[in-house]
Order: structure tokens, then sequence, then C-alpha cells
């Protein structure tokens, strides 16, 4: 297949994903899903850009809900992408319930980041939210007792040195093997000092958890996840930092647009979009592109404060990031510098249609000059 019809192909896909991009479906999406399935022809393309993007157990369930059918080696591979994540979430949850238990004898209470939190809170399967590791954000005088109580338990861990003033933001662990299948860890912790460390994670997304927690029960067990409106800045910020290294090889997953929409969703009620619209207008701007591909429920319309607009141009084109020792140094400014989609520009700066040329012209390319010189400083003295 050539270059032009594989594009054709993934545009396809992924407007057929970004559509069933949310947890809870409606009648004006299933009647969008029918009319959309008719005139989809990228079957071939379809079950690997699912399993790309996430969402290849959200897109079944949506198919099944809607009694449509699809050629049935589709429905076969899509069908055994969501019992691959049955079983790999299953495992995922037995193994935060056990850290859970182990964390609560030295009274260690992290909270659940994304992953596990989502799928088991938001989504009514948990199994339609793919899971590839457990997230844990925890005070930062816990970090190193939460890591010993795990190798202590036959966790597969490194512990940092005990006397270093700070900590790496992010320390990782494996759980021992379940049915075959090892549980990766990541605990996180935030601390202003720790943006002068060398090691350049950025952690930002990090702070700002203001609220109480919320209590989700698991399988008996209580865990702590973020609020409803701590949730959305996070995974909003988490989905923005990942935009700016993402390609149309590795893209930006959607499952993280059905992250945002489906905690938007099920809390549109409760939460306080006056103070959101004052405090957080970007947020807004770049929900407005989300539901440009997928219908906002009818009875949110006059709620959440969002614009309906066509789908921005340049969906799923990124920037160039390129490799300046395979293609030189003048090559690397030039393709640096070449201004991103306005769908890319919208999502990452949360600006709207009257922004776009400002950040695209002046706001990115000055981000991008900082992005060149700390790349080169990085090689420089860090090497």
């Amino acid at each position: 297949m050539d270059q032009k019809n594989t594009s054709k192909s993934v545009a396809q896909s992924y407007a057929l994903l970004a559509l069933c991009a949310r947890a809870e479906g409606h009648s004006v999406f299933y009647e969008q899903l029918a009319s959309q399935i008719e005139q989809f022809s990228a079957w071939h393309t379809l079950p690997g850009q699912a399993a790309l993007h996430g969402m290849g157990p959200l897109l079944w369930h949506h198919l099944r809900q809607a009694k449509i059918d699809i050629p049935a080696e589709t429905e076969l591979t899509l069908r055994g992408l969501y019992l691959r994540e049955r079983t790999l979430n299953q495992a995922h949850m037995l193994t935060l319930v056990e850290m859970q238990n182990i964390f609560a004898q030295s009274d260690i209470h992290p909270l659940v980041l994304k992953g596990l939190a989502l799928a088991y809170k938001y989504y009514p399967d948990p199994a339609l939210r793919p899971v590839s590791d457990i997230d844990l954000l925890l005070k930062k005088d816990d970090v190193l007792p939460a890591m010993r109580a795990l190798k202590q338990a036959g966790y597969h861990i490194k512990l940092p040195n005990s006397n270093l003033q700070i900590l790496p933001s992010e320390l990782t662990a494996h759980s021992p093997s379940r049915n075959g299948i090892s549980t990766y860890i990541e605990l996180h912790h935030y601390d202003p000092k720790h943006r002068l460390h060398t090691d350049f994670i950025h952690d930002e997304e990090l702070k700002d958890f203001s609220e109480a927690p919320q209590i989700l029960t698991i399988n008996g067990c209580d865990i702590h996840i973020p609020s409803p409106t701590d949730m959305l800045h996070y995974v909003t910020k988490h989905m923005v930092r990942h935009l700016f290294v993402s390609s149309v090889d590795i893209p930006l997953p959607l499952k993280w647009s059905a992250d945002i929409l489906s905690v938007v969703e099920y809390h549109a009620e409760e939460i306080d979009w006056a103070d959101i619209q004052r405090t957080d207008s970007p947020f807004l701007r770049r929900l407005e592109v989300l539901y440009s591909q997928t219908p906002l429920l009818e009875k949110y319309q006059d709620l959440i404060p969002v614009r309906k607009i066509d789908p921005p141009l340049g969906i799923n084109q990124y920037p160039a990031l390129p490799d300046w020792k395979r293609i030189g140094l003048w090559r690397t400014f030039w393709l640096s510098f070449q201004t991103p989609s306005a769908w890319w520009l919208r999502l990452y700066y949360g600006t709207d249609e009257q922004g776009v040329f400002w950040y695209g012209q002046i706001v990115y390319r000055l981000r991008a000059l900082r992005w060149i010189l700390r790349t080169t400083i990085r090689r420089i003295f860090f090497r």
C-alpha cells in the first residue's frame, strides 16, 4: 500500500477511534457511530491503530452496545484486545490491593493516579481502559519507607541512597510475577527543589493536588484517588506534557482523551464550571477540541461552557522532532521551527482559533528554541 493510502486509512481509523473516546455512549453518539461505520473502509488498519491508542476494548464495547456488525476478523481481533486487557487489569488490580495492604501497615496512603483509578471509577467495565503500570503519588517522607516495605515483601526494587538530599521524582519497582504477569510500578513525589536536579524529569504535573482525595473501594480494599477537579487537572497536564514528544508513529493515545471526557461527564453536575471558566480557560478550549470529534450529551450543552466547533485542521499531526545526528544541524533547525497544525496548537496551548497564529508563529518557535538549547546542553555536559 502506498503512503497516500496508508495516511488516508490512518486518518479514517483515527476519526472512528476519536468518536469512541468516551466511557459512556448516548443516542446521538450511537447515531454518528452507525453513520461512520457505513462509510468506513480501513478495516485492515483499524485493529493496529486501536491497539496503538489503547482503544481496542472501548471500540469493541461501543460497537457491541450499538449492535453494529463489522467484519468478523476485525471483531475477533478487537475482542481479543478486550480479553487481553481484562487479564492484565485483573493482575494489576490484585497487585494494587496487595501494595495497599503493605503500605497500610506503615500508615502510608498513596494517591493512585490514572490507570486503575480511572478504570475502576469511570468505566462501566475496568477492562475497557488499558493499564500498562501503576502510578502512585506519595508524600516525600513516605517514599523510602514505601520502597523498603515493597522490597521486604518481595518486590524487585533498587533502593536509592538514603543520604540523597534530593530524591529522583520517579522511582520504579516490579511486582512478583502473578500468573506470569509482573506489574511495573512508578512511585512519584513532588518536590520543587527537584527541578534543579540534573535528570531533567518534568514533574510539574504532580503539583497542585489541593483537594481531599476520594476513597474508591476495589476488591474490598479502600484506595485513595484524586478528587474530580484534581484528576482533571492531572490527566490534562499529563496529556499536554506528552503531546510535545508524540509523533505519528507514537501518537498521543486517544485513551487519554477518553479519560478526560469520561471524568467531565461523570462529574458534570458537580464541577464548578464558573470557577474553571475563570481560572483555567485553556482547559475549556482543549475540551472544545476533544468534543469536536465526539458529541457532547445534549443535557450538558447548557451546563459545560464549551462551544461546538468543527474539528481543527491537522488532526493527529505532530511537530517534527528530528535527529540532528542523522540529518544534520541546519536541517534540524529548519524542521524544528515549522509551524505545527492548528489541532496540535489548540491542544498544547489551550488556545482558540484566534490564538493559533500567535502561538504557532511566535510562542511555539521560542519553545522549540529552548528545547534545542536544553538538548544541546544535556548532550555536552550530561553525557
